[in-house]
């Protein structure tokens, strides 16, 4: 039962490992993965161009290697038939003639093999192996092997070998192909400036003679799969040129989803249209002109809600001056007060309601804005009339915004934080490319789980109600919004140590 268990316990273990390196793998690619559009698309054109090449390059080199081997093989049966017949020769031959016909040959010249008879077995500096060399190799024993079986020699008397010319030994083990003289072999076996390597096949003859077989290997293209360097070089130049224009046809390609995203940026902050050419491809044609639509759309909503509120003002003041007025004839004072005060409520509703859709459609033209000097005179004025705001710049940034917007949202927010709660700590500092405003007050804070519901309008709790019995519950509505249009936020939390915490982020490139 217990075997079980532990199987069960070991493949938990192992898909917990497997889901733990799979996330690290999964961050490290998010990591990896280039944040903007054109440098994604860079990125996997550049993973599909090493692919397909790691592709044709695969089928290519088997395909070209295939080739050569073949054509190899054939070279190495030709030769090996050639050094078959000359050891065949040799071996018919009487041994006085033997030298005779070496000095004869080594006199005629005009061939790429060198032949002498040795009296010991020459140790030879093997190359380290190759798939070429295995080929010729065996091409040689395989060819070689009839010979073997007249029983002449034994099966492994035969040796064949490879060896650089320059560690290539010639009549004993002692003497170096490269002190001979031309005449001697030089000629026959070096081919400058290239170092070919040098097949070596040692064959006994007699009871104390070797016959010594030395010959050049094919040219070695035929022995290499790589390609020339001059072709390399152009082929690396071509891939670069390809990769250049794919980069420069990804930045065209992109560039009117740059352009959407920063005109979407732009109405988002101040509600101003920034209307898109409707050109280009069709999908881009029909985004563009859908983000114009909408853009009208709202500023069409937006102009409606400012003369809706603009009717309803002036619509409302003369029967709430009818009202009043009849409240003032009536007898009854408790009934005439209570009239009042529904009216008086009821006035202050529209004017609130009108104030905000003033406060949030501020039409300025935006300029540079120092944050801290901004905060610096606010709290001037504010201790001037006796109230507790403090400023502690850590680090700020000049941002590009609208003064007078910036300004009605911070009075805002300082303003309650010193009417609810007392004082209005503020610090200001630069986090991941946002000024950071957060302002502290020492009041009782929000009912638990309230953070979003007080930003529903008119919406107030029983300590505002009795600190501030004239607000009306939009003051932190007004301020969201204006922070919005900067592209900033605005959030609010009880602060550990006791009191509301505001906290704002205005970006510092807008």
């Amino acid at each position: 039962m217990s075997d079980f268990v532990d199987v069960g316990t070991g493949a938990k273990v192992r898909s917990k490992t497997a889901r733990k390196y799979w996330g690290r793998l999964s961050s490290l690619s998010r990591t990896l993965l280039p944040d903007s559009l054109p440098g994604r698309f860079f990125m996997f054109m550049l993973l599909l161009v090493f692919a397909s090449q790691l592709v044709i390059s695969s089928v290519w080199n088997f395909q070209s290697w295939t080739t050569q081997e073949k054509a190899l093989e054939n070279v190495v049966s030709n030769m090996a038939v050639r050094v078959l017949s000359t050891i065949e020769y040799f071996d018919s031959l009487p041994d006085r003639y033997r030298h005779i016909i070496l000095d004869q040959l080594r006199d005629m010249g005009g061939t790429r093999y060198f032949v002498t008879l040795n009296r010991d077995f020459i140790e030879i500096d093997e190359l380290p192996g190759t798939r070429s060399q295995d080929i010729v190799i065996n091409g040689f024993k395989d060819t070689l092997g009839a010979f073997q079986a007249n029983g002449t020699f034994s099966n492994d008397a035969i040796s064949i070998a490879f060896s650089a010319p320059e560690t290539l030994r010639v009549f004993n083990n002692n003497t170096y192909l490269m002190e001979l003289t031309e005449s001697w072999g030089q000629h026959t076996l070096i081919v400058e400036p290239l170092s070919l390597p040098v097949l070596v096949i040692q064959v006994p003859v007699s009871d104390n003679e070797w016959l010594y077989l030395a010959t050049l290997m094919p040219d070695s293209g035929i022995m290499s799969s790589s390609l020339p360097m001059d072709l390399q070089v152009i082929y690396l130049f071509g891939l670069t040129v390809l990769l250049m224009f794919g980069s420069w046809m990804i930045y065209v390609l992109t560039q009117p989803v740059e352009q959407l995203s920063k005109a979407a940026e732009n109405f988002g902050r101040s509600f101003e249209p920034v209307y898109l050419p409707e050109e280009g491809a069709r999908e881009f044609k029909t985004t563009a002109s859908a983000f114009n639509r909408m853009q009208r759309n709202i500023q069409h909503f937006l102009n409606d809600r400012k003369q809706l509120f603009s009717g309803i003002s002036h619509d409302l003041k003369t029967p709430l001056t009818r009202l009043r007025l009849r409240a003032e004839m009536l007898d009854d004072d408790d009934e005439r007060q209570g009239f009042v005060e529904d009216i008086e409520h009821l006035d202050m509703m529209v004017r609130s309601a009108l104030q905000m859709v003033r406060d949030t459609d501020i039409h300025e033209n935006p300029e540079s804005v120092d944050l801290e000097q901004m905060l610096e005179n606010i709290a001037r004025a504010g201790r001037s009339v006796g109230q507790k705001i403090s400023v502690k710049c850590h680090e700020h940034e000049v941002v590009t915004g609208k003064p007078l917007a910036l300004r009605r949202c911070f009075e805002n927010l300082i303003d309650n934080a010193v009417i609810y709660g007392g004082s209005a700590d503020i610090s200001l500092s630069v986090e991941d490319g946002y000024n950071r405003i957060v302002i502290r007050d020492q009041g009782p804070g929000l009912p638990g789980g309230m953070e979003e519901e007080v930003f529903q309008p008119y919406r107030r709790f029983e300590h505002g109600e009795a600190c501030n019995p004239g607000g009306n519950g939009l003051g932190l509505i007004t301020a969201r919004h204006l922070v919005g249009t900067h592209g900033g936020q605005l959030s609010l939390r009880n602060h550990p140590q006791g009191g509301l915490e505001v906290t704002l982020t205005i970006p510092c490139d807008i």
